[in-house]
């Protein structure tokens, strides 16, 4: 192939090259069910605890145990927000988890199998758990009250044997408890499992908030596992510690650890990977109001679980039980499938060395459609490369058939017209085939030469319009809007990129 050599001629305004970063928006962190159920990974309090639970408080320990067995889920920054409100379908979602309840289907007119919580609602509703109104609404985003829960919560333990003991009442509003209700307090009372306020009422119209709803679960779970109930739900009574809770996620089990073919508690880190493999994400973060590109290693998560002082106690399943519940939770929702503001709030990028897209987590059957079209895909033949930037941050990734790469541009991409101002050094130092003089004044590719003399050389780099200098490579681009605040994702690749209509430009 002959030497072909271009010569750009980039004017680029000092003004857009200082204009610093793109604004990065919260997450939607707000209550509702399609985001709080599995919109991230298994924050299981880490090591430390969550940081906005406090070490007396009367949820701790229902906390500590739930979060480790996956039935109840954190946020990032090992952060529970135990005030924030809970609905109807995460509540009967938590249900389904602590219960093992089997897979179902649903025709809720407001609940699509597109939905984040289509599959535990639709469990939780086949066991009689949460039931629609006489129109086939289920309205699974509603707060959900204290007698509400009442009544889920004894339609559960319905299904693991004859709960059905009662006490009377002695609540000061318990005239104000629904008829439809009132046997399931009556019942809930009876076996601790709700034990009122502190000034003696029941308040059955109030929303309940994450931390008593963990209380709750916990204390049904006790029950079911023929353990006394404990106190303390924000009530008179301080909580009980109680060192063996379920082992199972609530499916009323033995407390007595699954046999397995060695001591687990024993293992080795690396023994414990011989026997699970490696459960290791790449993900697109926020953290401290920062976009970030990190792994994480769920099999050393687990491991420093299993071996903290206190609460390794509830580390109670073995690591092939414990990962196969992580594998099933996490494979059924990101934030990359939900959340509105993806991929700002968290995008899984690859699984195991794998694109997120071709790796086992990928389920398209839960995507949005909108979101699951413009995913990366990685390549799929030796020497293909596709270079993934996104408008809002420095941060981006190169894919190769055997490689994901995350890298840094130095600044936040700049836009330009259709194009983006970049570290042009930077943009293509992992691209395979692609030669990059130190300072990107010069690129050459298949014999395609690209000189760079009017760059704005700032810090040592050239910065130019990376698509410019795609394109006078003879490579594709494609780019696409992903929000109404206008963020893009722009690829770069060796090979041709499919173009669908009204979706990449």
């Amino acid at each position: 192939m002959g030497n072909k050599k271009h010569k750009m001629t980039i004017t680029i305004a000092a003004s857009l090259i200082l204009a610093g970063t793109l604004g990065i928006g919260g997450g939607n962190t707000s209550g509702n069910d399609q985001y709080d159920d599995v919109n991230h990974r298994v924050y299981a309090a880490q090591i430390s605890g969550f940081k906005d639970v406090a070490a007396d408080s009367f949820a701790n320990e229902a906390i500590l145990s739930l979060t480790g067995k996956n039935i109840i889920i954190g946020y990032p920054n090992n952060l529970y927000k135990p005030s924030e409100t809970v609905t109807r379908g995460q509540f009967a979602s938590m249900l389904a988890r602590a219960l093992n309840l089997p897979k179902a289907d649903s025709s809720f007119k407001d609940l699509t199998k597109k939905m984040a919580l289509y599959d535990s609602v639709s469990r939780a509703a086949k066991a009689g758990i949460i039931k629609g109104d006489s129109k086939g609404y289920v309205k699974s985003d509603q707060n959900v009250s204290r007698a509400d829960i009442a009544v889920m919560i004894d339609r559960a333990m319905q299904l693991k044997g004859n709960y059905n003991k009662t006490t009377d009442l002695a609540f000061t509003d318990k005239n104000s408890i629904p008829a439809y209700a009132m046997d399931s307090v009556k019942k809930m009372t009876k076996y601790g499992i709700i034990q009122g306020k502190g000034n003696n009422s029941f308040a059955p119209a109030e929303y309940a908030d994450r931390a008593t709803s963990a209380v709750f679960l916990y204390r049904m779970l006790n029950v079911l596992d023929e353990k006394p109930a404990d106190g303390g739900d924000g009530t008179t009574q301080p909580p009980v510690v109680t060192p063996e809770p379920p082992t199972n996620g609530g499916g009323g089990g033995t407390t007595t650890p699954p046999v397995t073919e060695k001591d687990y508690r024993k293992m080795t880190l690396a023994e414990i990977k011989g026997v699970v493999g490696e459960f290791t994400i790449l993900e697109r973060y926020v953290e401290g109001g920062k976009e970030k590109i990190g792994t994480y290693d769920y099999v050393e998560a687990y491991y420093n679980l299993l071996h903290h002082p206190t609460k390794g106690q509830y580390m109670t399943q073995s690591p092939q039980e414990w990962f196969k519940d992580w594998i099933e939770h996490e494979s059924k929702g990101f934030a990359v499938t939900i959340s509105s503001n993806y991929p700002k709030n968290r995008e899984i990028i690859a699984f195991n060395g794998k694109a997120y897209k071709n790796s086992e987590l990928y389920n398209p059957s839960i995507l949005i459609p909108s979101v699951d079209e413009v995913l990366p895909v990685q390549p799929s033949q030796a020497g293909q490369f596709l270079i993934d930037v996104m408008s809002f941050s420095p941060n981006f990734v190169t894919y190769t058939k055997d490689l994901v790469k995350p890298d840094n541009l130095a600044e936040t991409p700049v836009k330009s017209d259709k194009d983006y101002i970049v570290n042009i050094e930077k943009a293509f130092a992992n691209a395979p085939g692609v030669t990059v003089a130190k300072d990107g004044s010069e690129l050459t590719y298949k014999g395609t030469k690209v000189i760079l003399s009017n760059g704005q050389l700032k810090n040592g780099s050239y910065y130019a319009p990376i698509r410019e200098v795609a394109d006078s490579l003879g490579l594709d681009t494609r780019r696409v809007t992903l929000d109404a605040s206008g963020t893009y994702r722009l690829e770069i690749a060796n090979y041709p990129l499919e173009k669908k209509e009204g979706l990449w430009e």
